[in-house]
């Protein structure tokens, strides 16, 4: 392994580590206070997307406005920022209100399983055996979540099996949405412009929920938190270990997040995590790990 692959490895490490702190930050925001998933994406997403742009603006300050010369990559632009990263956002913090930030991760996570059979579509290709292994690793490790392995009662509000399943989709919508964007623009700085612009478009059409009622410094660190260590320099992190490492064994090794917050949420929050719950996580994990090693 060269000295490369292996800083590669530690950014990724510090990336997936950095997301799922964020997601216990959000759980002990939630606790805390009441403020609204909504307005806390609002404000994650905007400013993360500020400082992504301004470090892309110091590091690789030439084409920055590149992508705006044609209304075509404008329109897919838009389209990322709102349904990609968005509602990626958006249904991640809903999820962690409505269960915890361990279960919240773990169901996100599962959102590979979205990718793989759209490009199994696309590509008009059948899965291997191995592959529905792997996928019925994830659905069964969500069905224990939610159930225990009891089909008649359900152990995850529904709130929190409905806004976790939404931002499995989500997390598909996030990775194939941009299209060539980022091989075209850059990765960090599309992923800055696409931020900014979601945060801005829920701003517009999100009524009271775009005012900050709670400000509180408790209230105000949490989201300061989430915004630079859970976002900016969680997806700098990644995606420098991706540069360095590639993209299959960075992707590997951030999903490290889900393990993250659901230790930290134990440890800090106190949160309880019955013996079929942790099933169902190792279940998904490995699942995902699994599938995204066979790409």
């Amino acid at each position: 392994m060269t000295a490369d692959e292996k800083k590669g490895i530690a950014f990724a490490l510090l990336g997936g580590t950095g997301w799922g702190l964020s997601g216990t930050c959000g759980q002990f925001l939630f606790g805390y206070s009441d403020v609204a998933p909504l307005t806390v994406t609002i404000y994650r997403l905007i400013f993360s997307g500020l400082l992504l742009i301004v470090i892309n603006l110091i590091t690789h300050p030439r084409g920055m406005l590149d992508i705006f010369r044609s209304w075509k990559t404008v329109l897919h632009l838009v389209v990322y920022g709102v349904f990609g990263v968005g509602l990626c956002q958006l249904s991640y913090l809903s999820a962690i209100r409505y269960s915890n930030a361990g279960t919240a991760t773990v169901l996100q996570s599962a959102g590979i399983v979205f990718v793989f059979i759209v490009a199994s579509i696309m590509q008009r290709k059948a899965p291997r055996p191995v592959e529905y292994i792997c996928l019925l690793l994830v659905m069964g490790g969500v069905f224990i979540l939610a159930t225990h392995g009891d089909v008649s009662h359900l152990y995850l509000s529904e709130k929190g099996l409905f806004w976790g399943g939404a931002a499995a989709l989500a997390v598909a919508l996030y990775t194939l949405l941009p299209g060539n964007l980022m091989p075209r623009f850059g990765t960090s700085l599309v992923l800055g412009y696409a931020m900014l612009i979601g945060g801005l478009v829920l701003f517009a059409f999100s009524g009271d929920a775009r005012i900050l009622t709670d400000t509180r410094p408790v209230t105000l660190l949490s989201i300061a938190f989430i915004v630079t260590v859970g976002t900016a320099l969680g997806f700098s992190c990644y995606l420098k270990g991706v540069g360095l490492c590639g993209p299959k064994k960075a992707s590997m090794i951030s999903s490290v997040e889900p393990v993250v917050a659901t230790l930290t949420s134990f440890v800090f929050l106190h949160t309880a995590f019955m013996p079929m719950d942790l099933a169902g996580f190792a279940s998904v994990i490995l699942g995902c790990v699994l599938l995204s090693a066979l790409k």
